[in-house]
């Protein structure tokens, strides 16, 4: 998937490299190596397999900065591509998550810079931990999630990769 590609071709993390080994390890866990224990041939295929899933959304998780990072490297057709991929694919779904979450703190990021407002009552230790604004946040998050549409999910992916048609 073209998406996933663009995610790993730009990241900097030595991970984002072994997501095509590990296809090949899944597809062939004997390929350039002897196995002695039948076991392991079920060991390596099952960590390959898992390796190869899981790799797009650790290495997205690990940018610092993933939108400007990315930006302009979309094509609409790679967005729409990996959002419908979502309805199938449950790592592609996470991915989505991890990539809206972020988004949210971006926006927290930029919200911070212009508001500085503070609730914090400087004789509580803890600060703000377990607080209502916590929770009030993830179920805010949750919700967004839940409430938006392939086309709405789409169109938040280009404005967020800075892709115009």
């Amino acid at each position: 998937m073209k998406f996933i590609e663009i995610i790993l071709e730009n990241s900097e993390n030595k991970f984002a490299k072994l997501h095509k080994p590990a296809y090949k390890a899944n597809q062939n866990p004997e390929n350039g190596i002897t196995i002695h224990n039948k076991s392991a041939f079920h060991v390596i295929k099952d960590c390959a397999d898992i390796a190869h899933k899981y790799i797009p959304l650790y290495v997205f998780g690990e940018y610092l900065e993933p939108f400007s990072k990315l930006k302009g490297k979309f094509k609409k057709s790679d967005i729409v591509e990996f959002v419908q991929s979502t309805k199938k694919n449950s790592q592609n779904e996470q991915l989505l998550c991890l990539i809206i979450h972020k988004s949210n703190e971006k926006n927290k990021a930029q919200e911070a810079l212009t508001v500085k407002s503070s609730t914090f009552d400087s004789s509580d230790p803890y600060g703000d931990y377990g607080s209502e604004s916590e929770v009030e946040d993830t179920k805010k998050y949750i919700n967004q999630y839940n409430q938006m549409n392939d086309s709405d999910t789409i169109q938040l992916l280009c404005d967020l990769f800075d892709i115009n048609s």
